[in-house]
């Protein structure tokens, strides 16, 4: 069946174009130029690591004209956790296979948090990028030519860093709502033929209060080990992953409301993996300057087996899959008064494998979250660098199983 195409930023198809819609906003991850990407910008030696904040972390905030505003609290102290940070915006392009829709977003907000520290092992307090002395330099989780052994001098060997990416909704006034994706109404049919109006929020969770926050891995690959790599393997991976929950409200059918009661949302958080497009090294996406994500069957491989490094730290020993479209899961709690409309929302909006891309903007980096004015410019006065307008929309992407566009 051919699946119409809406032009950019229209919102129209079921819910479960909203629904994958939000989805895929928060796959799309920040990118920009930032110092010390290994992947673009090989850091100096003076690059190459970045000194501990000061242990007075109120002294890094002090001065900080967003104290106070609506989300302060909820994003890291400046210069905590990484060795820059600033703000980024994305677009995406996603297919609702139950829907058989397409449709686009702009401009989602992200605040990136370049290089999250990782040396020492044991309490990470600075950013190194030096596979020489092994720090974040491990065995390709990937590819490995067939005569690897144990012996790290036969393995082919990638530097591996992550970037942490807190999503948050900008208020007016100054401040945001961090760990919200998107938040907007769409319009939509209902049973096949009735046009309806609903309000669809996507959010990463909270554990223990705290947002969690989306993370980039990004794995730039040496030349070393048994043969030298094949001239088509990829030079970087990436991936951007992390998890989001979908919420429906404020539904009307033919302008009548449908009361769904405040917590109609997927009974679990959606896994989100967008992997990069194209290699970094040769214009494709990397977590500093950028690029294109796609969420989709045959992108990557995946890991070989379960990761085996320290370096890894919480994700050591978690075997990471090959890529595919984004599963959406059922709804519950939806309705009021013992009215469960659990099942219908499940019907029109979850399924498996809705194939997503997206482009990442550039990364506006000043060294914090300028949560009182997000959309302002940096760089230079001839050469300003500005979050808007986002990227361009990318081209829709493939369907799985030979399905026809």
């Amino acid at each position: 069946m051919p699946i119409p195409r809406p032009r950019a930023g229209a919102r129209t198809g079921r819910v479960a174009v909203g629904v994958l819609l939000l989805a895929a906003t928060f796959l799309a991850l920040p990118t920009g130029p930032a110092t010390g990407d290994p992947e673009v910008d090989p850091p100096s030696a003076s690059q190459s690591s970045v000194k501990a904040p000061t242990p007075d972390l109120q002294a890094l905030i002090a001065d900080d004209p967003a104290e106070g505003l609506p989300g302060f609290d909820d994003l890291p102290p400046s210069r905590s956790i990484s060795q820059t940070e600033g703000i980024v915006t994305n677009s995406q392009h996603a297919v609702a296979r139950r829907s058989k829709m397409s449709i686009t977003s702009q401009q989602i907000w992200g605040g990136l948090y370049f290089g999250e520290l990782n040396d020492p092992i044991e309490n990470p307090t600075k950013y190194t990028t030096n596979c020489t002395t092994r720090v974040r330099c491990v065995p390709d989780p990937f590819y490995q030519p067939s005569c690897a052994t144990d012996d790290p001098a036969t393995q082919w060997m990638t530097n591996y860093f992550r970037t942490p990416l807190y999503p948050f909704k900008p208020l007016e006034g100054g401040g945001a709502e961090v760990g919200i994706l998107t938040e907007d109404q769409i319009n939509l049919i209902a049973f096949g033929t009735i046009p309806a109006t609903a309000t669809l929020t996507i959010a990463v969770p909270r554990v223990s209060g705290k947002v969690q926050p989306l993370m980039t891995h990004a794995w730039a690959r040496k030349v070393r080990g048994c043969v030298p790599p094949p001239s088509e393997l990829p030079k970087t991976s990436t991936l951007v992953e992390g998890k989001v929950t979908l919420q429906l409200s404020d539904l009307e059918v033919d302008g009548v409301p449908v009361e769904l009661g405040p917590n109609c949302r997927t009974n679990q958080p959606a896994d989100l993996r967008l992997w990069g497009e194209g290699d970094a090294a040769s214009g494709g996406y990397s977590p500093g300057s950028g690029g294109k994500l796609g969420a989709f069957d045959g992108l990557h491989p995946g890991s070989r087996g379960p990761l085996n490094d320290p370096y890894y730290f919480q994700d050591n020993g978690r075997t990471i899959p090959a890529s595919t479209g984004i599963d959406i899961p059922p709804f519950s709690n939806c309705g009021t008064s013992g009215d469960d409309l659990s099942p219908l929302v499940s019907a029109m909006a979850s399924g498996p494998n809705n194939p997503v891309r997206a482009v990442q903007g550039g990364l506006i980096a000043w060294g914090r979250i300028p949560l009182e004015e997000p959309s302002k410019c940096g760089g230079t006065p001839t050469r300003p660098v500005c979050p808007l307008p986002g990227p361009e929309v990318p081209p829709m992407p493939p369907l799985p199983d030979g399905e026809g566009q």
